[in-house]
């Protein structure tokens, strides 16, 4: 192999990684902040170490009180438009295409985890938050009075910038 050849080679995955790093920084940095509530799940597993796992008010959707368009059927693409509350965001109607959003309105991408009864179940990507070792038994002990700042950008893309417990940021230095 000649000397071109591997400065080409070793480019090609750091770019593909820059270029995971820089979209993602994109949604942070750029997208629409928004509060959303959680529910309590365990946040502890014995093989992947510490981490939050977190489970959302918009994660179900009752379809008989939320406007939608068609069927809705496990492992489908959706996009959930919310609209901002009181405190909260929450889900204010459901499709299958990239919404056209109001004024105060975002929308995220998410799949149907199941479909049962009218129900929906919705994961965004944004379930899992990983904390530093020893902390996920103090957060699972506050869970019930958590919420998450979550980033959206223009793609119906979310991202988790900040956790907070009884309204107060999660910070985990000293």
């Amino acid at each position: 192999m000649n000397r071109k050849t591997f400065i080409i080679a070793m480019l090609i995955p750091m770019i593909a990684i820059l270029a995971f790093i820089g979209y993602n920084y994109y949604t942070y940095s750029t997208g629409e902040e928004i509060l959303l509530k959680t529910v309590p799940v365990d946040p502890w597993d014995l093989f992947r170490g510490d981490y939050v796992n977190l489970r959302y008010e918009i994660s179900t959707i009752n379809l008989s009180r939320t406007p939608h368009e068609g069927d809705f059927t496990a492992n489908r693409e959706i996009y959930t438009v919310l609209s901002e509350g009181e405190k909260f965001w929450s889900v204010t109607s459901v499709g299958k295409n990239k919404p056209l959003l109001q004024k105060n309105e975002v929308c995220m991408k998410g799949r149907v985890i199941s479909s049962y009864d009218n129900m929906l179940r919705v994961e965004y990507g944004i379930e899992s938050y990983f904390v530093p070792e020893g902390k996920g038994r103090d957060i699972e002990m506050n869970i019930r009075d958590a919420s998450v700042k979550v980033s959206v950008d223009s793609n119906c893309r979310p991202i988790i910038k900040e956790l907070y417990i009884k309204d107060e940021p999660v910070k985990f230095g000293n």
